[in-house]
């Protein structure tokens, strides 16, 4: 297969990229190594109905790309649900009952879920110019072509294309095999480059009827013990079921040592705890550990971030590849790396460098607002 330009990584970012591309009349094709599109936003729904956000689940107020792609689709989007007094429990396990504002005031979510949005991006690209399950492993140039080493689902496969951009994490990027190599710090660089919550792991549980919102809760809680650092409503905006769904304390190698059994008997404990009995009456559990997703994290990855990294690269590429091999994950965004707001941030930036086209709002000034998870509230 021979294209323009190839979009490594058919997450946000590169679906947003090759979308754009598309538009213009630009020869873009889009290459994913998983069987569906999204990378880190993921979607999923029980025998219930219920969506559940297994990657990211927010945007907030001061992120206009977000918000103007979700108007021009007109996909509908909603605030969190914040109504009700937030709870802290101690390391003892004491609980306490706070009744300032949840930390989660003013954020936003995305009617239907998150995959809503890239599901509706996937659709704009030709299914022709789609490679699902094709798993990139080198990249080498000779005289301007670009040969893309990869494994598709009958076995070893090379494409070429005039321009690659990769929108797969940093750390990702580093493993590949690239001729001529990048220049030694530009490889480090990549490499000590934090991939946004690769190392932690997500908990939902669903419900026929949001009991914690009967008892003057507004679903968030902070824990010191148990399985779940952080817990949020995650219910839909309409319809008869709700949930709850929680951020993992423990670090990857904890909960590889716990097992995936154990760690939802646990967590289902703790949310009973919290909330109350009703917790065990779960219509369905979800549970997904992003540090196991070979297309998502290495073993770097595998300690989760505290707090936000200082996002952003500026990369020098060498003669070779200079003009020819950019990256544009979220994680290279300098004012909203890691955020979905990042993610279409980078993606845009990179197709208006192609096509020449004037981006609405990515032009334009704009106080980027950047999510913390240091939990200062407290």
């Amino acid at each position: 297969m021979q294209t323009d330009i190839l979009i490594i990584g058919g997450g946000l970012s590169g679906l947003t990229a090759t979308w754009q591309l598309r538009s213009a009349g630009e020869n873009a094709s889009i290459m994913e190594a998983r069987t569906r599109f999204g990378g880190r936003i993921l979607t999923v729904e029980g025998d219930d109905g219920t969506p559940c956000d297994l990657g990211p689940s927010w945007f907030w107020p001061g992120q206009p790309l977000v918000a103007s792609l979700l108007n021009h689709f007109d996909i509908p989007y909603f605030e969190q649900y914040v109504d009700g007094a937030v709870l802290f429990q101690q390391m003892d396990g004491r609980i306490d009952r706070i009744t300032d504002a949840s930390p989660m005031t003013g954020s936003l979510r995305i009617q239907g879920g998150v995959n809503h949005l890239t599901n509706v991006i996937a659709d704009k690209i030709d299914a022709s110019h789609q490679l699902l399950a094709h798993m990139v492993t080198g990249l080498s140039i000779n005289n301007d072509v670009i040969t893309v080493d990869a494994i598709g689902p009958t076995g070893k496969v090379q494409l070429e294309a005039k321009q690659v951009a990769l929108a797969i994490p940093p750390r990702l990027a580093a493993d590949l095999i690239i001729v001529p190599e990048l220049p030694k710090k530009t490889m480090q660089a990549l490499a000590d480059t934090p991939t946004w919550m690769a190392g932690h792991a997500k908990f939902f549980a669903t419900y026929d009827e949001p009991f914690w919102r009967m008892k003057g809760l507004c679903g968030t809680a902070i824990s010191q013990c148990g399985p779940l650092a952080e817990v949020h409503d995650a219910s839909p905006n309409s319809g008869n079921t709700f949930s709850l769904f929680g951020f993992s304390r423990l670090d990857a190698e904890s909960r590889e040592s716990m097992g995936r059994f154990e760690f939802i008997k646990k967590a289902i404990a703790q949310l009973a705890a919290l909330f109350g009995n009703e917790a065990n009456r779960t219509l369905t559990v979800h549970f997904q550990d992003w540090s196991t997703e070979k297309f998502t994290a290495n073993v770097a990855d595998r300690k989760p971030l505290t707090s936000h990294p200082h996002y952003g690269l500026n990369l020098l590429l060498g003669r070779a590849w200079g003009g020819k091999l950019e990256f544009i994950s979220t994680e290279t965004s300098f004012s909203n790396g890691g955020l979905i707001e990042g993610a279409l941030e980078a993606g845009l930036r990179f197709s208006k460098r192609i096509t020449g086209v004037k981006i609405p709002l990515i032009d334009d000034t704009y106080t980027p607002h950047t999510a913390s998870m240091s939990w200062e509230w407290f």
